[in-house]
């Protein structure tokens, strides 16, 4: 019997029925509630986490005290990839945000499928290659000295440049720790962006109304 859970998670949609079916049996996925953390900074990555529901975040801390969040995912999908394939260790803390449903896989069946699964392993070397732009572009951001250049970076990107509802990470707190400000500083910026007429603030997201005019703020 096919696992529609399973099945819908992007990395394992070309699989077929009976080897998820396998996979499923196997590895069940149980429910948790938010605030719950899945890996710790420093564990050892030797299960994947499949996210089928919900949202997680990754964040960790500096020596100052200072937390700096740097992914939010929301399921389906599959979260830390390049720490399992490699072998090392968890390098942030992954803590669900919302009731999810979760199921950890071997990294031993991780690169069993690779080997098999041509599919598979395309879907897996794109998204890697993805993660590490995304990463370059983060830098980039956090390097930013104006908070509205910031902010619109962010929005832009995880909008993907186009009109519509962007999710906070954890309200305008959570969106502060991805981009390196202060909640007020956030907040101010939303505001400016707002009057400019460029987006609109809602209870844990904005709406982007102008992706040219966003867009313009951030490469100016």
């Amino acid at each position: 019997m096919r696992d529609q859970g399973l099945a819908r998670v992007p990395m394992f949609r070309t699989l077929d029925d009976a080897r998820l079916g396998e996979i499923a049996r196997r590895h069940p996925a149980r429910s948790v509630p938010a605030g719950v953390v899945q890996a710790h900074a420093g564990d050892r990555a030797g299960h994947l986490l499949v996210v089928e529901s919900g949202t997680v975040s990754a964040a960790c801390h500096g020596r100052d005290g200072s937390r700096v969040r740097f992914a939010t995912v929301t399921g389906p999908a599959v979260v830390d990839k390049a720490a399992v394939l490699g072998g090392g260790r968890h390098t942030a803390t992954w803590t669900t945000i919302s009731p999810c449903r979760v199921r950890r896989l071997p990294a031993g069946l991780l690169r069993q499928l690779i080997d098999t699964v041509p599919s598979l392993r395309d879907h897996v070397l794109r998204h890697l290659s993805e993660q590490v732009n995304q990463d370059r572009r983060a830098v980039v951001r956090r390097s930013s000295g104006r908070p509205v250049v910031r902010v619109a970076s962010w929005l832009l990107e995880t909008g993907r440049e186009s009109a519509g509802r962007v999710g906070l990470p954890g309200s305008q707190e959570g969106l502060g720790e991805e981009v390196g400000l202060s909640r007020v500083t956030v907040n101010r910026a939303l505001h400016d962006l707002a009057a400019s007429g460029l987006l609109r603030v809602e209870p844990g997201a904005v709406v982007i109304l102008d992706p040219p005019g966003l867009a313009a703020v951030r490469d100016g």
